[in-house]
Parts: structure tokens; C-alpha cells; sequence
């Protein structure tokens, strides 16, 4: 069984998503979704291949993969028995951005 680990990023991503839903909707809102993206995570300690490579996406050589979760991409890499979250984004924000900055003007 493979171990989950987030990263400083991906654990300040869902602090944000998790206030956006409070201010939103309410706290029980907001804590149902972290639940199910939680939930959603945790499948990833028996199945470390349940998303897509991101290089099958875009045009910048990385090891990222991804997985869609209701409105939110996960992208995370497999570090030998790890699950590494990297980041977690609504799917309306400019991933490739966020994630890559300049490298992919530079490619």
C-alpha cells in the first residue's frame, strides 16, 4: 500500500478551498467537500495509477500525474512507495500556469 504526502502547496490549496466553501455556502459545506476530496485522495494508497500522466495533456516533459475530482484537478508524482499531492486546483484556474510559470515559454 502506497503512502500519501502533501506538499506545503497542496495543503494551503485546500485551507483556501475549504474557506472559499465557508464563505460561499457554510462550515458544514465546506467540511463535506474536504471530506470527499480527502476521500478521493486516500484511493490513491491502492491505487498510486488511477490518474493520467499530465505529458498525455500537455507538451512539457513532466513526471506529474493528475486526476479530476468533481471540479478540482489533483496532480500528484509517485516517489517510490509515495503519493506525493503537489497541487489542488479548481478546474477554471490556469493549471499549466500555476504549476510550470515561465518554464513553459522557455520549452
Amino acid at each position: 500500500m502506497y503512502r500519501i504526502e502533501f506538499s506545503p502547496l497542496a495543503k494551503d490549496d485546500l485551507i483556501r478551498f475549504s474557506r472559499y466553501l465557508e464563505d460561499e455556502f457554510d462550515s458544514e459545506i465546506a467540511s463535506a467537500k474536504i471530506k470527499k476530496m480527502i476521500e478521493h485522495i486516500r484511493r490513491f494508497e491502492k491505487y498510486p495509477l488511477l490518474g493520467r500522466p499530465l505529458t498525455n495533456t500537455i507538451d512539457i516533459p513532466t513526471d506529474y500525474m493528475y486526476f479530476v475530482a468533481e471540479k478540482n484537478y489533483i496532480f500528484y508524482r509517485l516517489e517510490k512507495y509515495t503519493v506525493y499531492i503537489i497541487r489542488v486546483l479548481d478546474t477554471r484556474q490556469d493549471y499549466i500556469n500555476i504549476l510550470f510559470g515561465d518554464r513553459k515559454n522557455r520549452i
